[in-house]
């Protein structure tokens, strides 16, 4: 990484004002708190979080409520975007300028761990109404890289005709019909985006036959552009945990934060302002390793089982 990690002291107290900030500001999370007999002071180290109650639990309560999770004023925010939640419902998700500024700090140094720069040429496709996409757009200006922005397949064989991109980002769902209009352009990297920890086949497979540096990038409709990356490795994906805290629950409820525990892959936002989530679970079944790993990334690696 490009910025300095943070110790796990550091990331602890992020938890900490999150937890606090929360159950000041969002009734939801102050009346699940109280009902299981727990405040923010309750947490003393990371595995103090399995003492708290589930997002999807505290969410039912405000199904209704498009704001009922926000923390500040409609006027505090710089950003709405309603995105298609991995359970396949639109939610209005909302974020600060410091929201924005650390995803696209955060999105930018990933980036450049890929190997982007300011020569770079970037084709980036994806919906420009989805609050990640504009997230990775500014990650590049910030960079100084040329963008080539297209919403699909056919603006960017528009754009293939002016420029030849090193780089291309693309959801993965994107993926099968911009292969076909790029033919054999040549590309140094792909970057694609979506909701599991493993990239699809297709994509690896595209990667492989062209011979190019394959990065993929792990995304959230509730979670901003980043939650975590792949490495030169290929083994699974580097938290980003700047941002982000993460434990497994298995299938007897039974939560924990060490190193090779499997089970549920559960997200809880560390710096959030507008919208704090905390032990949000996603579906996925993985193994959190805390090994360094052998491209030399000491962040927690999570790999989908």
């Amino acid at each position: 990484m490009i910025s300095e990690m943070l110790t796990s002291e550091q990331r602890l107290a992020l938890l900490r004002r999150t937890l606090k900030w929360a159950e000041e500001k969002i009734e939801f999370y102050r009346a699940a708190f109280a009902r299981a007999g727990l405040s923010h002071a309750c947490v003393q180290s990371f595995a103090d979080m399995v003492k708290f109650p589930f997002w999807d639990d505290v969410v039912k309560e405000g199904a209704d409520a498009p704001f009922f999770m926000l923390t500040l004023p409609l006027s505090s925010l710089l950003r709405m975007s309603a995105l298609c939640d991995d359970d396949g419902t639109y939610g209005i998700h909302c974020y600060t300028q410091g929201d924005i500024a650390r995803q696209v700090q955060t999105a930018a140094d990933m980036l450049v761990s890929c190997g982007v720069n300011r020569a770079s040429t970037v084709l980036l496709t994806g919906d420009f109404a989805d609050s990640r996409t504009l997230d990775l757009q500014y990650a590049l200006d910030s960079i100084g890289a040329a963008v080539l922005p297209c919403t699909g397949a056919d603006t960017a064989a528009q754009l293939l005709r002016a420029a030849v991109p090193d780089t291309i980002i693309a959801w993965e769902h994107d993926l099968p019909a911009l292969a076909e209009v790029m033919g054999d352009s040549y590309m140094n990297r792909l970057i694609t985006v979506g909701n599991h920890i493993m990239p699809q086949v297709f994509a690896c497979e595209l990667a492989e036959r062209t011979g190019v540096r394959h990065t993929h990038i792990y995304t959230l409709a509730q979670m901003g552009a980043l939650i975590g990356a792949g490495c030169a490795a290929n083994e699974g994906i580097h938290l980003e945990d700047r941002l982000f805290f993460a434990e497994v629950v298995d299938e007897t409820g039974r939560s924990s934060c060490e190193s090779d525990a499997c089970g549920q892959l559960v997200l809880s936002t560390i710096a959030a302002e507008a919208q704090p989530i905390l032990r949000y679970r996603t579906g996925l079944s993985v193994r959190l390793i805390r090994e360094q790993c052998s491209c030399g990334d000491a962040r927690l690696r999570i790999i989908e089982e």
